[in-house]
């Protein structure tokens, strides 16, 4: 015999008889499935309907957002279907389809399936938003290709762009390019692209072509998401748009190009790192974008512990010294170091930076950029920088044993040296600065403290909701040794968060001062084991102790720190 939602939650006690009578009562005159009714009158949340129903009909719960299934179950199950019946197909095996549904009690969704395609279907539950983020992330390829032409698109309007051109009409097809890209149609697409990117907070405009289409991606909170498509017809022609507006060469179609524009939107000032790359069906194009308005956030606004700030501040009040920030790219290095220089610039500081390339301006710094092609390298600059009485350097990157030489003998010198290395860990920072060559006596005068980071996403605010500890993260808490959690949250997705749960980011840091024993340990054993050791009797909180602190605040989700913070 089928049970019914209702009867469900009545056994396990979430609702009572007079709360599922006023259900019903609502439910004939809105025509709605009775879980959906429940949760607006507030009986219950989602969640707690997926968790009972899981537990009562011996479910696995199947955290589905990132899971990538073929075309041939995109083809079984359409895009239009999954999201009007939140299902999502997971695998199929013989005769038999398991199938993530949000109400496992849908039968009708079920004998739909069944008889359709005459097939075995074993439902296994998964949370709505999970759901709607797997469909998103694998149903891109059956959009309709977006019509830019029919749309009322204003965005060339309010989008001004600085161009520089120069550019030598060489033949006809080039001259047709380059006539193409300047009619309205064109102009409004790339001005609508770039306009939508900026009210996404998008990081980066990913435009990709395919065999029969062009995809377009926006970068938000350090994910990408599919935006729309566009005819290939009209490619080339918005690629030569993008390269005019960039100062770039539209002749050269087969080789990479970087170029660079400064567009005004709504009063906001926005530069464009622009990248294009020939790929198999065209030149693919990555914008990123750097909004002036917002480049500088002082450092107390980092959202970093107060016991860090104050460190780190301690050390900017020193003559010399360096301190060095460190993880991937995207890991927010870039904004920890320009807090840093707001925090130090003064009118009795010479203040110098050399960066590849200068991502926002500031007032009363000189800031230089990189140009390897024509021999200004860090190293070269870093060199002519010393002879410039500077107090303050600031050094993009330590890329090779040239540069870091350089800059530890600067620190060593009656400067101070902020600089970034790629890294996982404030540990390995050390190691790495060994593997190139410099020596352990020299680091241990030179390096004042180092700072690891990572950035994860925020759980929405509109939509946050407490979720139940599920066996699965009981055991990776068990199997990692991690402190226990009684609860955690999630965003179950709203218009705030184009239904993905998340809305920002914050960071998670770990920071190494050193210390008289770390220094010791130092000069006889370089090893990363041992480092490590000491730096844990020291205290050192690590990035995943961090991470985890954030997700016992309701800050994050543990999914998103497994995914993003190293914990080994």
């Amino acid at each position: 015999m089928r049970k019914k939602l209702g009867e469900i939650l009545l056994e396990t006690g979430l609702i009572t008889e007079d709360q599922i009578n006023q259900a019903l009562a609502s439910q004939k005159t809105k025509k709605q499935k009775i879980g959906k009714t429940l949760v607006e009158l507030g009986f219950v949340t989602k969640d707690q309907i997926v968790e009972a129903l899981a537990e009562k009909l011996n479910l696995q719960i199947i955290y589905c957002a990132d899971h990538k299934i073929p075309d041939e179950l995109k083809r079984l199950i359409p895009k239009d279907f999954a999201k009007e019946n939140l299902v999502f197909p997971i695998s199929k095996k013989d005769n038999t389809l398991v199938l993530a549904m949000s109400d496992p009690l849908d039968y009708g969704t079920i004998d739909t399936i069944s008889f359709k395609d005459r097939i075995r279907v074993l439902p296994v539950v998964s949370y709505d938003w999970a759901i709607l983020r797997a469909i998103e992330n694998n149903y891109v390829e059956d959009e309709n290709v977006f019509d830019v032409f029919s749309a009322n698109i204003t965005a060339d309007k309010e989008i001004q762009f600085i161009e520089e051109k120069d550019v030598d009409v060489v033949d006809a097809n080039i001259e047709t390019l380059y006539s193409k890209s300047k009619v309205p149609h064109i102009v409004k697409l790339v001005a609508m692209i770039i306009a939508e990117a900026v009210k996404a907070k998008a990081s980066d405009i990913h435009i990709e072509p395919q065999e029969r289409y062009v995809k377009v991606r926006f970068r938000v909170d350090g994910e990408l998401r599919n935006i729309f498509k566009y005819d290939k017809n009209i490619h080339d022609s918005v690629v030569s748009r993008v390269k005019i507006i960039s100062n770039l060469d539209i002749t050269k179609r087969r080789l990479p190009q970087d170029g660079g524009a400064h567009v005004s939107f709504h009063g906001k000032e926005i530069d464009l790192r622009i990248s294009t790359l020939p790929s198999l069906y065209g030149e693919k194009i990555v914008i990123r974008l750097l909004d002036q308005s917002v480049g500088l956030i002082p450092l107390e606004d980092l959202a970093m512990p107060e016991h860090i700030r104050n460190s780190i501040i301690e050390i900017f009040n020193r003559p010399q010294g360096m301190f060095i920030v460190t993880g991937p790219t995207g890991s927010g290095k870039t904004t920890t170091l320009y807090a840093c220089l707001n925090q130090l610039r003064s009118d009795t500081r010479n203040v110098v930076t050399i960066e590849d390339p200068v991502e926002y301006k500031l007032e009363g710094i000189t800031q230089i950029p990189v140009n390897e092609s024509i021999g200004r390298t860090f190293a070269s600059v870093l060199r002519s920088i010393l002879r410039q009485d500077p107090d303050v350097i600031k050094i993009g990157e330590i890329r090779d044993a040239e540069t870091a030489e350089i800059a530890i003998k600067a620190s060593l010198t009656g400067h101070l040296v902020l600089t970034t290395l790629h890294t996982n860990s404030t540990i390995a920072t050390i190691t790495r600065l060994v593997n190139l060559g410099i020596q352990p006596y020299l680091i241990n005068s030179a390096v004042s403290a180092i700072l690891a980071q990572r950035l994860v996403r925020r759980i929405c605010v509109h939509c946050r909701q407490e979720s139940e500890i599920t066996e699965e993260i009981l055991s990776f808490i068990e199997s990692h040794n991690l402190p226990a959690i009684k609860k955690h949250y999630h965003g179950t997705g709203c218009q705030k968060c184009s239904n993905t749960g998340y809305l920002g980011r914050i960071a998670v840091y770990e920071y190494l001062t050193m210390t008289p024993t770390l220094r010791k340990l130092l000069t006889h054993d370089t090893s990363e084991s041992s480092l490590l050791m000491a730096a844990k009797k020291e205290g050192v909180a690590f990035l995943f102790e961090d991470a985890w602190n954030k997700v016992k605040d309701g800050i994050t989700t543990v999914e998103e720190v497994i995914a993003k913070v190293p914990f080994d």
